[in-house]
């Protein structure tokens, strides 16, 4: 087995275009579908850059303190799914992940402390269960994330390979060298026809996605931060749709590489097995830039999306990184955390979530996780989008900014209504309608303090570059916050 240098193909060819039978099948357990697909997650026809639910349009944002947050229970996990609903949340994290301390593996542990993994324990999947429902119940939406190589990586917070159930040294199914760290489960599994280590996976599946496919909730990402190979990501893309398709459940699957370009251009060539592009590595100071780059990066990805030939398809951002001052300095800052989570917004992203903090010890985090200052973006975020169309607008590029090089960035529905994020610091914004607009209705967000201005009516001014207006009708929008803090503009044009 672990002689073989390529992957089987008459492997592939049974795993994906055949009846599922045999050992395999033993583990897929059909039940009865309580959600339609018409009624379940999925891009929204009228416009695919967002999703809908239940026939209706969402912008997916969100924040929470963990990764794999169906290994909490009870109180615990419900608490906190109130706490980010409260704040206008509707979005989560979830990776299949059992790194931490005190989660539950998939494996029955026996009387002595070994485990056999081919019975499942109970616990684990009652956990997930319990997940599922409860983030059904409050309309939140999942991201689930099935392989997490960093759960077998090393011996560290990132990884417990001595300890876990997939170490040979620890099961009573498995002989010693079966697999001996990460790379030989993930992605040496399908590369190596390692057929011990497939099986697990593929039992593994077909219980997870016996589950999950009872839910119209879920998004499926197959790896984090992968580096496993294109064979990888669509075998088991098409796998899992495939499994899926037996349960009668149509889902959308993406996969998420440490390079967000090559996210995109993986997600663009195999459209027929990925249906939304995550690019949560945009949105960190190791791989992804800060600043205006942030949203040129998600206009750019948009044009070529659309260039494509395959039509707009989400862009999704489950991890937005930063906090405090940047110790992390992979990570970014909190100030940035909170901007890119806006720029998102700005930028068409069909969601948005704040990252774990994931303590490493010291002042070493990845992100805000439900903090207060993520519960205000929230709530920020939220108050925006019950006034502004945002699934009928698009990321806008006809203003300047001027006065002290503070970068702005804008939304809009051309010729009925434009939107303006000052992330901080005093700047004036020249906004051109485009279109021949006389009259308009301009009120101010206050990001920090959550309320909304008075409404102001105003007739844009002529631009003038010449000093006559025979140079053809283009009118001024002049906007200029009060002072520095955060606001966001809206104008609506009344004629």
């Amino acid at each position: 087995m672990k002689n073989s240098s390529c992957i089987s193909i008459a492997l592939l060819l049974s795993f994906l275009f055949s009846p599922i039978t045999g050992s395999f099948a033993n583990h897929i357990r059909i039940e009865k579908d309580t959600v339609s697909n018409e009624d379940s997650i999925r891009p929204w026809h009228k416009n695919p850059w967002y999703w809908e639910y239940r026939g209706e349009p969402i912008m997916l944002i969100g924040a929470s303190e963990r990764d794999n947050l169906w290994q909490w229970t009870g109180e615990v996990l419900t608490a906190h799914l109130d706490r980010m609903k409260a704040a206008g949340g509707n979005y989560v994290r979830n990776t299949m992940s059992d790194r931490n301390d005190g989660d539950t593996y998939a494996a029955m542990r026996l009387p002595d402390g070994k485990y056999d993994i081919t019975r499942w324990n109970d616990e684990y999947w009652n956990k997930l269960k319990f997940f599922l429902d409860e983030t059904h119940k409050r309309d939140i939406f999942v991201q689930l994330t099935l392989w997490d190589w960093f759960d077998l990586s090393g011996d560290d917070v990132y990884g417990r390979f001595k300890l876990h159930p997939l170490n040979p040294e620890n099961n009573i199914n498995w002989e010693p060298g079966t697999i001996t760290n990460a790379w030989d489960y993930y992605g040496g599994s399908l590369a190596n026809n390692n057929r011990e280590a497939l099986d697990y996976q593929h039992r593994f599946i077909d219980k997870l996605i016996s589950i999950t496919s009872q839910y119209g909730h879920v998004l499926y990402n197959i790896g984090n931060e992968s580096g496993l190979g294109v064979d990888w990501d669509i075998y088991w893309g098409r796998y899992i749709k495939k499994v899926a398709r037996e349960h009668g459940r149509e889902i959308h699957v993406t996969t998420m590489l440490f390079a967000p370009d090559a996210t995109v251009r993986r997600v663009m060539a195999n459209s027929d097995v990925f249906s939304f592009a995550d690019v949560s590595q945009n949105n960190q100071d190791a791989l992804g830039p800060v600043g205006k780059k942030h949203w040129d990066n998600l206009l750019f990805w948009r044009k070529m999306i659309s260039m494509g030939g395959h039509g707009p398809m989400p862009l999704n951002n489950e991890k937005v990184y930063g906090h405090g001052v940047g110790t992390n300095t992979a990570a970014g800052t909190e100030k940035e955390a909170v901007e890119r989570f806006w720029r998102n917004v700005f930028g068409g992203a069909a969601s948005t979530r704040f990252h774990r903090p994931a303590h490493r010890g010291g002042d070493f985090y990845w992100g805000i996780g439900l903090s207060e200052r993520a519960e205000q973006t929230l709530k920020a975020v939220t108050m925006f989008l019950e006034d502004f169309d945002i699934f009928r607008a698009e990321p806008y590029e006809a203003f300047s900014t001027v006065g002290n090089s503070v970068d702005t960035y804008c939304m809009a529905a051309l010729g009925k209504e434009y939107a303006v994020y000052f992330p901080g610091g005093r700047a004036t914004v020249h906004l051109d309608p485009w279109v021949d607009t006389r009259t308009v209705s301009v009120k101010w967000l206050d990001l920090a303090n959550l309320v909304w201005s008075e409404e102001e009516i105003m007739e844009p001014q002529w631009d003038n570059y010449d000093g006559t207006d025979w140079w053809g009708p283009q009118r001024i929008i002049t906007l200029t916050p009060r002072d520095h803090r955060s606001y966001v503009a809206v104008v609506k044009v009344v004629e």
